[in-house]
């Protein structure tokens, strides 16, 4: 089965990971600060912050801005971590609707209230969502989710703060592990202490004196233990070093599918991608089409049934979805990856090509 997404990973990094193992430091450490500056750079934010997963980031970007109670409006074509963490830091979840083409928050569909404290904004499948007209209605905490979006140009321009995922499907894949952004020194230092129970020196910072300086403090009680460790922060610094790269290989995929699909009518191509997280179409037929190419051993999938139609979540939706309740049902997500060939690109268009033909 020719899998939708795949991680791959060089040699270089293979032989850098048995360096991490043997060196007997496995936690948070020195790859890990390694990673954090070389991040920080590449995106060109002054502070960054390795954490444990996409989620723990997002989580700490609400705590870090001391998000309690309140209303958080997201999307509803995300994962659901976009909405859990919300809840996890007492605050009632509201779901707004999308754009039609970029699949991303539509700022037209926000309503702000009172009670409205934060807004996460998905860049949703790389494509980047409107948060400057979102500012412009908003002046509260903006949480820009760039999951989706290592490195499209642009991201991180009008958000509060950032957050990233290096889950083994994304872009950047190193197994889990997730980064938070921020210019604002005085949250970063929060977002440090909290990311391991209030204390604000790592157990490496303490160790690289001449004398193990075994004291520290807890300054807070709403910390986590969400810090990066060195194994993860190896993998991710060897994907960094390749990402471009591996960018290139998705659009080069992206372009090849939209030429070959361009002239099916049942199909609607999708908005211009730089990351190409995901190359979801819009077609008809869409189960009919994932239940054919799984019979010729080509794997399919949707990215995403929104979380207001998942039974937990119906309680998020406030307002009418008209955008949502209609696109997510056409969607469907072809293979894109670093490992994927090109003769297996060309068996994926031909079998696409002959399910429409046969209609």
């Amino acid at each position: 089965m020719i899998p939708v997404l795949r991680p791959t990973i060089d040699d270089q990094t293979k032989e850098d990971l048995l360096a991490v193992l043997d060196s007997g430091w496995w936690g948070n450490g020195p790859k890990t600060a390694e990673f954090e500056k070389r991040f920080a750079e590449k995106v060109g934010a002054k502070y960054a912050l390795g954490t444990s997963s996409g989620t723990a980031a997002l989580n700490l970007c609400l705590r870090a801005h001391g998000m309690q109670g309140g209303e958080l409006i997201t999307t509803p074509m995300t994962f659901v971590a976009d909405a859990a963490v919300g809840e996890w830091n007492g605050m009632e979840v509201t779901f707004a609707d999308i754009e039609e083409d970029s699949l991303c928050l539509d700022p037209e569909t926000v309503t702000i209230t009172p009670q409205t404290q934060a807004i996460i904004v998905v860049n949703s499948h790389g494509r980047l969502a409107n948060i400057k007209k979102l500012r412009e209605k908003f002046k509260g905490l903006i949480v820009e989710d760039n999951a989706h979006a290592m490195f499209t140009p642009g991201v991180c321009q009008y958000s509060d703060i950032a957050m990233w995922s290096f889950n083994a499907v994304k872009n950047l894949p190193a197994g889990s592990g997730g980064m938070v952004t921020t210019d604002d020194e005085e949250v970063f230092q929060r977002l440090k202490a909290l990311s391991w129970f209030g204390i604000k020196t790592n157990s490496y910072e303490r160790s690289t004196a001449k004398k193990y300086n075994w004291d520290y403090d807890i300054e807070t009680g709403n910390g986590i233990k969400a810090y990066m460790n060195d194994i993860t922060a190896t993998i991710a610094l060897g994907q960094l070093r390749r990402i471009e790269a591996l960018n290139a290989h998705r659009r080069a995929i992206q372009s090849k599918y939209n030429e070959a699909f361009r002239e099916i009518p049942q199909i609607t191509l999708p908005a211009h991608s730089h990351t190409v997280q995901y190359y979801t179409m819009r077609c008809a037929d869409r189960n009919e089409l994932g239940n054919y190419l799984a019979t010729q051993g080509i794997a399919s999938s949707l990215h995403f049934k929104p979380l207001s139609e998942m039974s937990y979540w119906k309680k998020a939706v406030k307002r009418p979805l008209p955008v949502t309740d209609r696109v997510w049902q056409e969607m469907l997500s072809l293979p894109v990856h670093g490992a994927l060939s090109w003769e297996q690109v060309d068996l994926i268009i031909n079998t696409v090509k002959e399910f429409y033909a046969s209609k």
